[in-house]
């Protein structure tokens, strides 16, 4: 079983903080920028209109600024998820997380799943962290989810995540045991969508998670909370 202690010992650069809702405006970005520099967050995410602002924003500060590709349904051709991936690289985007393509996945598509992540891999080459999004509130049973991971494998992607927090499905442990089984230590895992507390991270890094997506009251108090217990 993974160790959590390096994880909880610095827990804020373990978690990033997000501003990824339709209505968010410059000023719910300036919190953002506001929160994750004074919480130590190892990175804060917004939409890709916001990318180039939040960049301008966190530079010198050592927060990395990150942006999602096809968010948050993951219905785009390849051809505009590559693009959009081209271009918040452009951007100065330090991170990319990209939605699978969700309804291929429950129609069985493997086979597209993989061919569409291995575009964007090659278009990131390796020149920032890229995550695959299987958004596992959306998918029908475990098969679905074992499938999206062996895409994201097969095609080169260095981590998979579970959700994008929009599906109103919680991340749970079970996701995470299921996912981590899959993968085998041949991805690392990053766990995102109601994690509220404390326990759940604990339980989570326990099982090889490595990166929380967070809202910053959670994450705040999470990471107060293991200063606590030392």
């Amino acid at each position: 079983m993974p160790d959590p202690g390096p994880v909880l010992a610095d827990l804020a650069r373990h978690v990033d903080i997000s501003c990824v809702q339709a209505q968010h405006a410059r000023a719910d970005i300036d919190e953002l920028v506001r929160q994750a520099v004074a919480g130590g967050f190892v990175s804060a995410h917004v939409l890709p209109e916001w990318l180039g602002y939040l960049r301008e924003r966190l530079e010198g500060t050592g927060v990395l600024a990150g942006s999602p590709v096809s968010f948050p349904s993951g219905g785009a051709t390849t051809a505009t998820k590559v693009a959009e991936a081209s271009e918040l690289l452009d951007l100065g985007a330090q991170e990319l997380d990209v939605v699978v393509a969700i309804g291929r996945l429950r129609s069985g598509d493997v086979a597209y799943v993989t061919d569409e992540l291995a575009a964007i891999v090659e278009v990131v080459d390796g020149r920032v962290p890229l995550r695959a999004i299987l958004e596992v509130g959306r998918l029908d049973d475990d098969d679905d989810i074992r499938r999206g991971v062996d895409a994201a494998i097969a095609a080169g992607v260095p981590w998979i995540k579970t959700g994008t927090g929009w599906s109103g499905v919680a991340t749970t442990i079970e996701h995470i045991r299921l996912i981590a089984d899959r993968a085998d230590g041949r991805a690392a895992l990053k766990a995102a969508g109601g994690i509220r507390d404390l326990d759940t991270v604990r339980a989570m890094a326990e099982l090889g998670v490595t990166r929380f997506g967070m809202n910053a009251t959670a994450a705040l108090a999470a990471v107060a909370a293991t200063k606590d217990q030392r």
